[in-house]
C-alpha cells in the first residue's frame, strides 16, 4: 500500500463565508516584482540599442532565443523560482481602510460586519494617540502532519508591503500542536501612505510550511575543507557559464548531491574524535 503523503489542510473558519474569491494560492512568479523589473529593464535596453544609444556587452544576447543562448534576468533564477514551489498565498480576508487620524493614530473601517482588523492591544496605545501595530485575524485555521509547523510571512520579492505601508511580523505556528484561528499582526510605520486601502482577495501574505528538523551548524574553517569547497564552487561556476541553464537541470529538475556534503561529515566526526573539532553554534536549544 502506497505511503499516504504529508498534507496541509486549511479550514475556513464561519466569519471568512465563502472561500471562492480568498481560497489560497500558490505563490506564482507573477507576484514577483524582480522578475517584473528584469522584464523591464530588458526592453529599455532593446529599444536603446535599437535607437542606437546604447551598445551591449560581448556577453549580452538581446534578441528573442537569449533564453537559449545566455539567459539573464530574474525570470530565469532557479532560486527566485523555486520559493513558488514551497509558499501559499493568503488574500486579504475584508476590505478595509486605515486612515492615519494623527501622529501615529490611525482609523480602521471595513464595510464587512466580521472585525477581522483591530489594533493590537499589547503593542499599540490608541487611547493615548499610539496605534502603529494592529492585528488580523485571517479566517483560516490551519492543520500539518506532526512534525510540521508553518511559516508565516510577506510574500517574497514582491514590494507590495512598500506600497501600501504594511509589513506583517513574520512568526512561526506548530500548526500540528496549535490548532487555532491564524491571527498575524502588522505594522504601520511613520512612512506609509496616510491612507491604505485593501480589498477582500487581494494577495496578502504567505505560508510556507516545514518539517521541524533542528540542524547542527559546524564551521569548519581548515585549510583542507576550504580547498575543497573552492574547487567544487569552480567546477559548478564553469558548468554554469558554457552551459546555459545547467543550475536547473542539475539541481531542480535532477538529483545530484553534493559530493562535500559527506566528506565534510567524516572529517567533523574524526575531528570530534581527535578532541580538535571546532564548537557548534546552537548546540544548546536556544532561550528566549
Amino acid at each position: 500500500m502506497a505511503e499516504t503523503k504529508p498534507r496541509m489542510f486549511m479550514i475556513p473558519t464561519p466569519a471568512l463565508g465563502s472561500v471562492d474569491d480568498v481560497a489560497p494560492e500558490r505563490i506564482t512568479s507573477g507576484m514577483n516584482e524582480w522578475i517584473t523589473l528584469s522584464r523591464e529593464v530588458l526592453q529599455k535596453k532593446r529599444a536603446m540599442a535599437e535607437a542606437g544609444r546604447w551598445k551591449p556587452g560581448p556577453f549580452q544576447e538581446l534578441s528573442e532565443d537569449h533564453a537559449f543562448l545566455r539567459p539573464f534576468g530574474a525570470q530565469f533564477c532557479p532560486a527566485l523560482q523555486e520559493v513558488n514551489s514551497i509558499g501559499y498565498v493568503l488574500k486579504w480576508p475584508a476590505t478595509a481602510t486605515f486612515k492615519r487620524m494623527g501622529p501615529r493614530a490611525w482609523q480602521i473601517r471595513s464595510p464587512q460586519e466580521q472585525p477581522f482588523y483591530k489594533y493590537h492591544g499589547h503593542s499599540s496605545f490608541p487611547e493615548a494617540g499610539d496605534a502603529d501595530a494592529i492585528s488580523i485575524a485571517l479566517g483560516w485555521i490551519v492543520v500539518t502532519p506532526p512534525g510540521w509547523s508553518i511559516l508565516i510571512k510577506n510574500i517574497p520579492n514582491n514590494l507590495s508591503g512598500w506600497t501600501h505601508g504594511v509589513t506583517f511580523a513574520e512568526g512561526v505556528i506548530r500548526a500540528d500542536q496549535a490548532t487555532i484561528p491564524i491571527q498575524v499582526h502588522a505594522f504601520l510605520p511613520p512612512s506609509s501612505p496616510d491612507e491604505i486601502s485593501v480589498e477582500r482577495g487581494q494577495p496578502m501574505c504567505v505560508v510556507m510550511p516545514f518539517r521541524r528538523e533542528r540542524l547542527e551548524l559546524r564551521v569548519l574553517d581548515d585549510e583542507e575543507s576550504i580547498k575543497d569547497a573552492l574547487w567544487e564552487a569552480k567546477v559548478d561556476h564553469e558548468t554554469f557559464a558554457n552551459a546555459p541553464g545547467r543550475y536547473r537541470a542539475l539541481y531542480v529538475e535532477d538529483e545530484n548531491p553534493s559530493a562535500l556534503y559527506p566528506k565534510l561529515q567524516e572529517r567533523l566526526e574524526k575531528a570530534l574524535a581527535e578532541g580538535t573539532a571546532p564548537g557548534g553554534a546552537d548546540e544548546e536549544e536556544p532561550t528566549s
